[in-house]
């Protein structure tokens, strides 16, 4: 496998998403890498509007990087789209965290949906191209990265992409092992830690309440190792982890 960088839910936090480019291009000094973005770059968090500038330079920046759709971009695109409710999808989405994203872009929540709609795909159509062009799985031959996890029932080949982007009980309480090691964000870890479980690896550590933004290092046959920043010192730090049993 080239050598991947994996970086959980961002969640409007281009500060920490800064640091932790920052330490990547350190970390990886003069070799060829890649980011996988996993998703929920938007929401909750002061700048997503931000988020969503840095991760386009980043994909641009760094030929074969992926960006994965997440469940909270996609309902930014539910609300923006002309067919479908577009009230009905910015009643779910706002009180999610998409107050946040609105204001990033100098929306307020009062103002008609209809109009935020246009605007946005008149003022920032890279970003809204971005999002429609996302990955909603990205495959090597060892592992699988998404953003929620997969449904342990059902072959990789067919796996439904909204299941992908949505999925809780049923892929986390799996005791099993998956066709492939599943790497995902989406649910965040108890220990505000990157977690390896049999089968998947979790690396959404909360980062827009925990100050913890974390990659996941894939680098060949050598065991999985991660990044994670910590807004407390204001420093990255390596971070080791022991694998845990499944819940």
């Amino acid at each position: 496998m080239l050598l991947t960088y994996a970086i959980g839910d961002v969640h409007g936090r281009r500060d920490l998403l800064s640091a932790l480019l920052a330490a990547i291009r350190s970390d990886a000094g003069s070799r060829r890498l890649r980011i996988i973005f996993l998703g929920d770059l938007i929401d909750r968090g002061p700048e997503s509007r931000q988020c969503l500038d840095l991760v386009i330079r980043t994909l641009a920046e760094f030929p074969g990087s992926r960006l994965i759709l997440g469940n909270h971009e996609e309902f930014l695109l539910r609300s923006i789209e002309k067919t479908g409710d577009r009230e009905a999808a910015a009643r779910r989405w706002l009180p999610n965290g998409g107050v946040a994203t609105l204001r990033s872009y100098g929306f307020d929540e009062t103002d008609p949906v209809d109009q935020i709609a246009v605007r946005l795909s008149r003022d920032f159509p890279s970003h809204i191209s971005a999002l429609r062009a996302a990955d909603w799985m990205v495959e090597t031959k060892t592992h699988v990265f998404v953003h929620a996890g997969i449904d342990p029932d059902t072959p990789l080949s067919q796996q439904n992409p909204e299941t992908t982007r949505w999925i809780r009980e049923r892929f986390l309480g799996h005791p099993g092992p998956f066709a492939k090691i599943v790497v995902h964000g989406h649910t965040i870890t108890a220990s505000a830690l990157p977690e390896l479980y049999p089968g998947r690896i979790a690396i959404d550590t909360g980062a827009v309440h925990s100050g913890h933004l974390t990659c996941a290092v894939f680098d060949g046959d050598a065991p999985v190792r991660f990044i994670a920043t910590d807004d407390h010192s204001e420093i990255v730090q390596t971070v080791a982890v022991r694998p845990l049993d499944c819940r």
